[in-house]
Parts: C-alpha cells; sequence; structure tokens
C-alpha cells in the first residue's frame, strides 16, 4: 500500500492530511507538541481515533512513546536515545523487534523486521503535481500501524523545530 504526504505539512503544521495515489483523503495526523513530542494521533476522515502516540516518562536515558490503539490498549512501544551521528530507536510491536535504515533527516528510512524484511518504507517522490513523501507498507498484518510508525519516528526527528 502507498500513502502521500505533501513536503510542506511536515515542514510547517503539526496537522496533516494522509492521501492516495489519486490524492484521496484517507487519514488526519494531529500532534501535539510542548518541549518535544508529547503526543500524535491518526484519525479516519469521520474523526475516529485509529491511533495515538504518547511520551512516557522514565528513568532511564532514553525517550520512551508508546502507540495505542482506540481503546487505549499499548500495541508498540518505541525508546528513543542519541547515537554518535544520529538517533537510533528500538521499536517493539507485539513482542517483535524492529530496526531503522537509511537517511532519517532526509525522510528517507526504512523499518525492518530481525529477518531484515523490509516492513515500511519513506521517501521522496517528484510528481507532475510536485513533491510529496511516499510512504509503502509492505506488510498486511497490521498495515495502519506500520503506517503510523513510520510517521511517528519522522515526527521524533523534528520535535524540536519552531512551532
Amino acid at each position: 500500500m502507498q500513502f502521500y504526504i505533501k513536503p510542506e505539512h511536515f515542514a510547517k503544521k503539526r496537522s496533516f492530511t494522509i492521501r492516495d495515489e489519486k490524492k484521496n483523503r484517507l487519514f488526519k495526523v494531529k500532534g501535539k507538541f510542548f518541549w518535544g513530542l508529547r503526543s500524535l494521533e491518526i484519525k479516519d476522515m469521520n474523526s475516529e481515533l485509529l491511533y495515538r502516540t504518547k511520551r512516557r516518562f522514565d528513568v532511564t536515558f532514553f525517550k520512551k512513546y508508546t502507540i495505542e490503539d482506540e481503546k487505549n490498549n499499548i500495541v508498540a512501544v518505541i525508546n528513543r536515545t542519541r547515537g554518535f551521528k544520529k538517533p537510533k530507536f528500538k521499536i517493539v510491536v507485539f513482542d517483535e523487534q524492529f530496526v531503522i535504515d537509511g537517511d532519517l533527516y532526509g525522510h528517507d528510512f526504512s523499518i525492518r523486521d530481525k529477518e531484515n524484511t523490509l516492513i515500511a518504507s519513506m521517501g521522496k517522490r517528484v510528481f507532475p503535481s510536485g513533491e510529496a513523501y511516499e510512504i509503502d507498507v509492505q506488510t498486511e498484518k497490521k498495515p495502519l500501524l506500520q503506517l503510523f510508525l513510520i510517521i511517528t519516528i519522522d515526527q521524533f526527528l523534528h520535535e524540536r523545530r519552531k512551532r
């Protein structure tokens, strides 16, 4: 499945729309930021909550975030720390570990499972109508969760930008 987001939404807004290739509006994303990412929500076009990311306070070196479904069940945990030159993430979804490859700051990265199977990827693509970020979700197992994971990680990288 492929999803698209216009680049200016990442640069200027905390809320944006995810579209399909035919420019149909599929989902709305809204973030709440106060000294860093505190929450991020994805809703369908009827404003029904699908997933929410919340920052949790933890005594470890990592920043800890949880992804909850519409019933407030925790479905994923993301721990974030700084590496030598780039951020590092530890992602656990239903007791499965995921790793991130690629250029995080260039919006060109992917999420892979422990067998190195591609789960989801993000990259910039040029269309006749302009540029867009293309998110390609490879898995049939919880594709919306994989889409939200890649958006959440991208938003982590921009949590300190000017409001």
